[in-house]
């Protein structure tokens, strides 16, 4: 229940039931309508009765090209399929509005409830990377997953410097297959899905792995750097033209854990799903990049902030994702024992105890 965890730092707040009611009334909310609009996709196109030399035959079409197939010769079956599938489709539209407009309702509830937290540029380009069907190819990273823990354990952090941030970085998984993605997307790319929400989105040049806004607003595509380097994976969305992602080491950590799905609202009171990396690799990176003597010393004690934060996070509300040798078995060693750290730290806070779960992975 809210108020009944101890907390050692005022580094964030729980919510009041009030609000936790709200956003579980969103959460269900925009899970129904997800699946409206997937009932509507499925039933896309149409279908049409067409004469061929005298005879009329039924005609399911596909897409926007019209391309389909005859499903056969008009007979009380055919006329049945015909009608079953106008009723369906019907409703399925008046369902998907009818949700589509009960949102937009909750969204000024979610605001004057103070839940609207995530960025509005942040919360578009997730909107947008769900609709391409690239959710699972591409994941948020970097400051604004943690909207994602917070949202998550019912919580909003109020230290400032840890949330302040002027870009989002995009990892992209390079094992999953880009096929799958709309045509348009192939073409068009990143800076394509970047362009519907903000025109002046341009690849910076000598630096094609970030587009850039007209307010500064970055947007940085990395990927793990591949093992061999010389070996060939995709570094792009769509064409040349496209942000060519940066290879970066270690990231293969973050594809290698469990994604972390969560529900999350837009500072416009929208919902949106965030897909992420496991919060518990997120931390334990966090802290190895705080101890690299190639990162950059004014984002170091911002790594280490973070990393402290996220593992309270979890030791505290979600203490069913474990820090064991069993759970990180996808880190390396040496990194996975950086719990015993972040173990040492917290329970070093005035905590009475740290509760069950947070075990730390054994030498």
């Amino acid at each position: 229940m809210p108020g009944t965890k101890e907390k050692s730092l005022d580094l964030y707040r729980e919510l009041s039931t009030g609000q936790l009611r709200t956003i579980v009334d969103t959460r269900q909310l925009f899970e129904a309508w997800t699946e409206s609009l997937e009932q509507v996709r499925r039933l896309r196109g149409g279908m049409h009765w067409k004469t061929v030399a005298g005879k009329q035959y039924l005609f399911r079409t596909r897409g926007r090209q019209g391309y389909g197939k005859s499903l056969g010769p008009r007979t009380p079956e055919t006329e049945r399929i015909f009608d079953h599938f106008k009723q369906r489709k019907a409703e399925a539209e008046e369902r998907e509005r009818s949700l589509r407009h009960r949102l937009a309702e909750q969204a000024r509830y979610n605001k004057a409830a103070r839940v609207a937290r995530v960025p509005y540029l942040s919360a578009a380009l997730a909107r947008e990377i769900w609709r391409a069907g690239l959710e699972n190819t591409v994941l948020i990273v970097g400051t604004n997953a943690v909207y994602a823990y917070e949202a998550a354990c019912g919580v909003q952090i109020v230290s400032a410097g840890r949330m302040e941030t002027q870009d989002l970085d995009l990892l992209l998984d390079s094992r999953r297959s880009l096929q799958l993605a709309a045509s348009e997307v192939r073409k068009e790319g990143l800076i394509g899905i970047l362009r519907k929400i903000d025109k002046s989105f341009t690849v910076m040049e000598g630096r094609n792995f970030r587009a850039v806004n007209d307010r500064g607003f970055m947007v940085d595509l990395i990927r793990p750097m591949p093992k061999p380097p010389w070996k060939k994976q995709p570094d792009r969305l769509g064409n040349e033209a496209d942000l060519k992602a940066a290879d970066i080491e270690h990231l293969d950590w973050y594809l290698s854990a469990p994604r972390f799905r969560q529900i999350v609202i837009g500072e416009d009171g929208f919902p949106v799903a965030f897909t992420v990396p496991d919060p518990r690799v997120f931390a334990l990176h966090k802290l190895w990049l705080s101890r690299q003597p190639g990162r950059d010393p004014l984002k170091k004690p911002r790594d280490r902030a973070q990393a402290l934060l996220v593992a309270e996070l979890v030791a505290n509300y979600l203490p069913q994702l474990k820090f064991s040798n069993t759970e990180l078995r996808m880190l390396p060693r040496a990194v996975a024992r950086l719990a015993n750290e972040l173990v040492n730290k917290i329970d070093a806070r005035p905590q009475d105890k740290l509760p069950p779960g947070f075990e730390p992975p054994q030498a």
